[in-house]
């Protein structure tokens, strides 16, 4: 079953428990696969956060209930919200 890829989206692995992160999709036909099964995605959306002036980007993957600051380029990182996927 093909659900839609959303930048920042989380997946784990129900046998191996394996987990990773989508940090670029060129398509929204990207299925995470690992041990011969589809990979389960995780909740919620992990926050995302880009440096208004280089363009870096990184995503918290945990500990984001606490007063966290990001600081790139001596500049606070601002959230960045995930991407609304397209319709196919």
């Amino acid at each position: 079953m093909s659900r839609p890829v959303q930048l920042g989206r989380a997946y784990r692995c129900n046998l191996c428990g394996a987990r990773v992160m989508v940090i670029r999709a060129a398509t929204q036909a990207l299925e995470p696969h690992c041990c011969n099964q589809p990979m389960e995605p995780l909740e919620p959306l992990r926050k995302l956060y880009r440096c208004a002036v280089c363009g870096s980007e990184v995503a918290v993957l945990y500990g984001d209930n606490g007063p966290l600051e990001l600081i790139c380029c001596h500049q606070l990182m601002g959230e960045r919200p995930a991407p609304v996927p397209e319709a196919a």
